[in-house]
């Protein structure tokens, strides 16, 4: 496993890390022994980073259990919001919901508190007296997180929290993977401007670049004939060199210098394994689709 700087937070983190947004599995009954072997196998894979929040279920939860007692260095992070429906994004719900989390995740400290769906709590939220950026910080006064940070897709207000230079990192989801380069083009050199670490999070896109079955059904949700044939050619080319589809879609975020490491919402341990090995394998160099 190879290693980045997180933007200003100056913290070593693995280029490929863990998102436990599918820790459950498929099978609730074994969701713990399933998420315990997926920690284990990504700790001795070098992972050091996992991301998770209260929206992902059990997620919390099995992560307490799973991390309790490891002895190895890693960092984790959670995100505020969406848990209970009608989160309001203030000040007291952020500290709420950040000290159930150390609960749930049977940990001292966070190493990095998240707003969670930046567009749901809205520029005037967030920046506002009471709002939900005076939370964070007074969560870091507490001694609950040492940095904070956002995540979402609503490019154009990440980008323009990004120019603020209050938040340390920045995760962005769906829209920077070998069938888009959305937020590469838009809001990642906002994030860079201020040396933000950047996180990027589901690159096989929704399972287009995942096994064949999920691959098929993912083409089949694309309605547009054009846009199908584009992520045909894209996956085409993906197949052209050596490795996994989904092992050439991290190797092409990869190729980025400005992205600090990508989250794998792995499953199992086989699908942890996959993409894990493409931090070794060396960049694709990103061309246009």
């Amino acid at each position: 496993m190879k290693y980045r700087t997180l933007g200003r937070t100056g913290l070593q983190v693995s280029e490929v890390s863990l998102g436990g947004a599918y820790l459950m599995g498929s099978e609730a009954d074994r969701a713990q022994e399933s998420t315990n072997a997926v920690i284990q196998r990504a700790l001795k894979f070098g992972i050091n980073y996992i991301d998770t929040a209260p929206l992902y279920g059990r997620s919390e939860e099995l992560l307490g259990v799973a991390v309790e007692g490891v002895n190895q260095s890693f960092h984790i992070a959670t995100k505020v919001g969406f848990d209970p429906e009608d989160f309001d994004y203030r000040r007291d719900s952020v500290l709420w919901s950040l000290e159930r989390s150390l609960k749930r995740l049977r940990v001292p400290r966070l190493t990095i508190a998240q707003i969670h769906e930046v567009n749901l709590a809205g520029w005037e939220r967030i920046m506002e007296p009471g709002g939900t950026l005076e939370g964070l910080r007074e969560a870091q006064q507490r001694g609950l997180c040492d940095k904070i940070g956002i995540t979402g897709r609503a490019i154009p207000l990440l980008a323009k929290l990004a120019d603020t230079g209050e938040f340390d990192t920045m995760l962005v989801y769906h829209d920077y993977h070998p069938y888009s380069q959305k937020a590469a083009e838009v809001v990642i050199p906002s994030a860079a401007a201020q040396n933000m670490g950047v996180m990027i999070a589901t690159v096989l896109a929704g399972g287009l670049f995942s096994d064949e079955p999920r691959r098929a059904k993912a083409l089949a949700d694309i309605s547009e004939a054009t846009e199908r044939e584009k992520a045909h050619r894209v996956i085409e080319r993906l197949r052209d060199v050596p490795g996994t589809v989904a092992q050439n879609a991290f190797r092409y975020v990869l190729a980025d210098s400005r992205v600090s490491t990508i989250a794998s919402g792995a499953a199992n341990v086989s699908e942890l394994e996959d993409v894990a090995q493409a931090s070794e394998m060396g960049k694709m160099i990103p061309g246009r689709n």
